[in-house]
């Protein structure tokens, strides 16, 4: 099955029990971290107006800035995680060579207003840690919620062991880091700005604006030239620049830092799309693992996705065509799941837009939520559902809504994008089948020519609704129809289509879907 912008769509699969077994636990869990964040809220504004009233000002203000935001728009926002923590008394940078892991006690409060605080914190770090296990110990668990509360836990207590352990991470030089970054600190690499990890001893050629030319066979040493003119050397391929981050290893003729910055943008995401689709992917994610073993720690080796990345959209359709007979022409991005047989793994291929006209980036998330779903959560049966096809590219237009804040922050499933803008005029101009109908198409049916731009329309604006709407009150309820779905379990009467997933009759839902977009959430 193959996935490309603009023609033929993807595949997905997974399992899940009965509907309301899992809602009950869903909601009770919702309600009881919003008690704690309440509470807590509650404590920090009566200590911030003693503060206030005594005229610590400074303090009273520090505690208020610990109060959260209020929430503005439909998007869920989620702050990716870092390879490093650096000691929570701060260091300057990461450190170029490794020093022996040690433990580093946290500053004591040294003031009355600072040890009210500590306990207010630790009380609701207590709870939220209640809440992971609970969410962990439901049948099926709630991944996504337990991913959650443990982020909540370390925007308190930056080094709560249990939760960093959880999450991936493992001691490192008074801080934290996930083994990946581990093992390039423990073999003399630094983390540079501007182009990631790097020998140490590399540092000062990138200083001076250089970058080594390809290595020649029998040479050993490094051959340094000015960066324009190292890659243009990588331009004809022969070699490109090969980037492996943590998850991905990216081949590219683009200029090197530019791949930095493209490599960067896909980790980000991939942090976002795992902490959003854990239920989907269930017991393959390495935290339902880790909270299964109390003995495990974060993943040494990971099997990285491929991606090519081209330096034009010329280039980009030449080597498409060389693994596809598709008609290419007008996609923005590639990705053709892997083969029975062939590994667990898959290039996807992908263009820079010189120009910047063209929705290069929306498209980028929209293939590699396909690639990390196909390639982490087991193998799929999505072609022996009755029907249901849409919601495979449901998925992947509602990771087109990705936006990337000033403080590196990710918004997603905000009411945002051309195609989400063209799909609510459609539904206004009453383009989008009954909504019944539309569930009911299988992958020829929502594929076809004179139907296949409304249908990603109707699916990207209906996975979103499902997603954000009334605060992500139904996303647990879609998100087990969406394993379903990839697990091929959904026929007829099976107890697992969307409306028995969500309790919800498909005319009520059709109503609800389209009240949403007549009166949207401000963003």
């Amino acid at each position: 099955m193959t996935s490309t912008l603009l023609l033929a769509g993807l595949a997905l699969t997974l399992q899940v029990p009965s509907p309301t077994a899992t809602a009950d636990l869903s909601a009770e869990l919702g309600k009881a971290s919003a008690a704690i964040q309440t509470r807590e809220a509650v404590a920090l504004r009566a200590l911030a107006d003693r503060l206030q009233v005594r005229s610590e000002t400074k303090a009273a203000g520090a505690v208020r800035g610990l109060l959260p935001a209020p929430p503005t728009g439909v998007a869920t926002r989620i702050k990716p995680l870092p390879p490093v923590v650096e000691p929570h008394a701060g260091l300057a940078s990461v450190p170029s060579r490794p020093a022996e892991t040690k433990s580093k006690a946290p500053a004591s409060p040294s003031s009355d207003w600072e040890k009210e605080l500590k306990a207010i914190r630790s009380q609701s770090v207590k709870d939220l840690l209640d809440l992971v296990r609970k969410a962990a110990k439901a049948d099926p668990p709630h991944l996504a919620k337990a991913g959650l509360y443990l982020r909540m836990i370390l925007e308190r207590d930056p080094d709560h062991a249990e939760a960093r352990r959880l999450l991936g991470y493992v001691p490192y030089d008074g801080g934290w880091a996930r083994p990946f970054a581990v093992d390039k600190l423990k073999n003399g690499f630094v983390a540079h700005p501007v182009y990631g990890w790097m020998p140490a001893d590399w540092i000062m050629h990138l200083e001076l604006g250089e970058l080594p030319a390809p290595t020649i066979r029998g040479q050993s040493k490094t051959t340094w030239l000015p960066a324009d003119e190292a890659d243009k050397l990588r331009a004809d391929w022969r070699p490109p620049w090969t980037i492996r981050t943590e998850h991905f290893e990216v081949q590219t003729n683009v200029p090197l830092a530019e791949a930095i910055v493209f490599s960067r943008r896909l980790e980000a995401f991939y942090d976002v799309f795992f902490a959003l689709t854990a239920d989907v992917v269930g017991e393959n994610l390495h935290l339902a693992q880790r909270l299964r073993s109390p003995s495990l720690t974060g993943v040494t080796t990971y099997q990285q996705h491929r991606i090519l990345y081209f330096a034009d959209h010329d280039e980009y359709l030449r080597r498409v065509r060389t693994v596809t007979n598709d008609d290419v022409s007008n996609s923005l991005g590639y990705y053709d799941p892997p083969k029975p047989g062939k590994g667990n793994r898959a290039t996807a291929y992908f263009f820079r837009d010189v120009d910047g006209q063209l929705p290069v980036t929306a498209t980028l998330y929209h293939e590699v939520s396909h690639q990390l779903l196909f390639e982490t959560a087991g193998r799929n049966a999505y072609t022996r559902n009755v029907g249901n096809y849409w919601v495979f590219e449901g998925l992947g237009t509602y990771f087109e809504t990705v936006e990337t804040l000033p403080d590196k922050s990710i918004e997603v499933g905000g009411l945002v994008g051309a195609r989400l803008e063209e799909a609510v005029r459609s539904l206004k101009a009453g383009k989008f089948m009954p909504l019944a109908e539309f569930l009911q198409q299988d992958q020829q049916a929502f594929n076809r020519e004179e139907r296949i731009y409304v249908n990603y329309q109707q699916a990207m604006a209906l996975t979103v609704f499902l997603m954000q709407a009334d605060q992500g009150a139904h996303r647990e309820p879609f998100l087990d129809y969406v394993r379903d779905a990839y697990r091929g379990r959904i026929k007829r009467s099976s107890g697992r289509s969307l409306e028995d997933r969500l309790d919800i009759p498909v005319d009520q839902l059709e109503r609800r879907f389209k009240a949403f977009y007549a009166n949207p959430p401000a963003s």
